[in-house]
C-alpha cells in the first residue's frame, strides 16, 4: 500500500498542474479564437400593430404676471394710511396709500388765496380800463394816461394766468399724496407701513420707494424651458395643457403666444422660453408657481404602428451590412434599389399622387408635411419576411414617439417584420458554453489515461 501513495500524489498533481496551465494560459487564448458552427444573430419575427398615435413636447415652466406694477408715489413724505396687504384683491382707483398732506395742502390754500386775489385785481383793472376809455374817447386824459392803465389791467390777466397754474400745480402736488390703484388686480407684495417716510418716484434719482407691487392674475404667463431638440416642433398658436404641481388633479390650457428667438444655456444644457397665455379667471394660479407644460405634436388614430427597434436608416444599413448578411437578408432588393435611386422630386410626386395632388409641404423641407407640428415623413429600412426570404424592404415613417412609429407607407397589417440584430451577449454565453464543454472533455481525457 506505500507504494500506492506516491503514485495516487503524483496523480494529483498533474491534474491540478493541467487544470491551472489551461486556466492561465490556454484559457485566455482559446476566448479570443473564434467558435465555429456558432451565431451571435438573434431574429425574431414581430407582427405590426394598429392604435393610436400621440406624439407631444413636454417641458418644465413657472407662472408669471404678464404685467407686474410696482406702484410708488410721486410726492415724498410720510406714510399715514396704507389699507392693503399682500393677496388682497383690489380695483383701480382704490385707496393703496395715504401720505401726509400738511405742506402740501397748505401750499393748496395759498394758491387758491392768490388766485382768488389775481380775480379780484383782474376785475377791478377790467373796470379803470373801461373808464378810461370812455375819458380817452372824450379827450379828457391823454394818451400816456391811457396806456398805463392799459398796461395794469394787462398785467392782471397775465396774474390771473399765473394763480391759477400755481393752483392747479398745488392740488396735483395735492392729489399726489393720495396712491391708488392704476390696475383691478392682486397685491403681490406690500413694501412699507405706516409712519414710514418714502422717497418720490419723479425727483429722487434711485426712482423712489416702491409702496406695493400689483399684477392683473385674470390671465397668467407660463414660462417653459423647451429642449432645443423639440423647439422646431412648436408653433405659435398651439394648445398646451398645463399641470400646476399644487393642482396635480387639475388641467389648465393655454396657447403659445411667444417662442424665444435666443437660446439658454445652463450646465451644457440648451434651452428655449416658451411663452404660454394661460386663463385664470379663478386665480387659482399664483406668481411663481411651478408646473408642467404637455403640447400634443401630433395626435392620430388608428394608424399602422411599427417598433422603433425594427427601423434602420442609411447609415444603419453600412453599419450593420455584415450582421444582415450573416442572418441571411437579401441587400440587393430591386424595390429598395429602385426607391433608393429616386430623387426627392419623385419622392415628393409619389407623396402628392397619394393624398390626391394636394402640396402642403413647406419649400424649405424636402419631404412633404401635412399639420403644423412640422412632421416629416422619413425613409427608413425593414427586413421582412416573405415565403422563406429575408427583404431589405424600404419604408416611409411619418410621426414618431419614443416607442412606435407611424407607417406612411411600405408596410400593411399582414406583413411579417423580422428584428435582426448582434447580440454580444448571446455571443458570450456560446464561448462560455463551449470553453466549459472543451475543459470536461479534456478533465475527462487525462482521467482514462491514468
Amino acid at each position: 500500500m506505500k507504494y500506492k501513495r506516491p503514485l495516487f500524489y503524483s496523480f494529483v498533481f498533474l491534474i491540478l498542474a493541467a487544470g491551472i496551465y489551461w486556466i492561465f494560459f490556454r484559457g485566455p487564448d482559446d476566448e479570443k479564437k473564434p467558435i465555429p458552427g456558432t451565431s451571435a444573430i438573434v431574429k425574431r419575427v414581430m407582427n405590426l400593430s394598429r392604435g393610436d398615435l400621440n406624439v407631444s413636447v413636454t417641458a418644465t415652466g413657472v407662472i408669471t404676471p404678464i404685467n407686474i406694477i410696482e406702484v410708488k408715489s410721486k410726492a415724498s413724505g410720510v406714510v399715514e394710511q396704507i389699507p392693503i396687504e399682500s393677496s388682497d384683491r383690489i380695483r383701480i382707483g382704490q385707496l393703496i396709500a395715504r401720505l401726509d398732506q400738511t405742506d402740501t395742502r397748505n401750499a393748496f390754500e395759498q394758491a387758491l388765496a392768490d388766485s382768488q386775489v389775481a380775480v379780484a385785481t383782474l376785475i377791478q383793472q377790467e373796470n379803470n380800463w373801461k373808464r378810461a376809455k370812455d375819458l380817452f374817447d372824450k379827450q379828457l386824459i391823454s394818451q400816456q394816461e391811457f396806456d398805463q392803465i392799459n398796461v395794469d389791467y394787462v398785467k392782471s390777466k397775465s396774474n390771473v394766468v399765473k394763480a391759477n397754474s400755481a393752483l392747479l400745480l398745488a392740488r396735483q402736488k395735492l392729489a399726489e399724496t393720495i396712491v391708488l390703484s392704476p390696475v383691478n388686480g392682486i397685491v403681490l407684495s406690500r413694501n412699507v407701513s405706516a409712519g414710514q417716510i418714502i422717497a418720490s418716484a419723479v425727483s429722487n434719482v434711485g426712482g423712489g420707494t416702491t409702496i406695493a407691487r400689483v399684477a392683473n392674475m385674470d390671465e397668467v404667463y407660463m414660462i417653459a424651458s423647451v429642449d432645443e431638440v423639440d423647439i422646431g416642433r412648436i408653433r405659435i398658436g398651439q394648445e398646451a395643457k398645463i399641470v400646476a404641481d399644487a393642482y396635480p388633479d387639475r388641467v389648465f390650457y393655454g396657447k403659445v403666444v411667444r417662442i424665444a428667438a435666443q437660446a439658454t444655456v445652463t450646465q451644457n444644457v440648451t434651452t428655449f422660453d416658451v411663452v404660454i397665455l394661460v386663463p385664470n379667471r379663478e386665480n387659482r394660479l399664483k406668481a411663481g408657481m411651478n408646473g408642467t407644460i404637455t403640447i400634443d405634436i401630433y395626435n392620430k388614430q388608428n394608424v399602422l404602428l411599427i417598433s422603433n427597434e425594427l427601423l434602420r436608416d442609411d447609415a444603419e444599413i453600412r453599419t450593420d451590412m455584415a450582421t444582415l448578411r450573416d442572418a441571411g437578408v437579401e441587400m440587393n432588393s430591386r424595390e429598395s434599389k429602385a426607391e433608393s435611386g429616386k430623387p426627392d422630386s419623385a419622392r415628393i410626386k409619389k407623396w402628392k399622387e397619394r393624398k390626391g395632388g394636394r402640396d402642403d409641404r413647406n419649400r424649405n423641407e424636402t419631404v412633404p408635411n401635412e399639420d403644423l407640428s412640422a412632421i416629416q415623413v422619413q425613409r427608413k429600412f425593414v427586413v421582412v419576411q416573405e415565403e422563406d426570404k429575408l427583404l431589405l424592404r424600404p419604408v416611409e415613417i411619418g410621426a414618431a414617439n419614443f416607442d412606435y412609429s407611424e407607417v406612411i407607407s411600405g408596410l400593411t397589417d399582414s406583413t411579417k417584420v423580422v428584428l435582426v440584430k448582434f447580440s454580444q451577449a448571446k455571443l458570450e454565453s456560446e464561448r462560455r458554453k463551449e470553453m466549459l464543454k472543451n475543459r470536461m472533455g479534456s478533465g475527462m481525457t487525462t482521467g482514462r489515461r491514468n
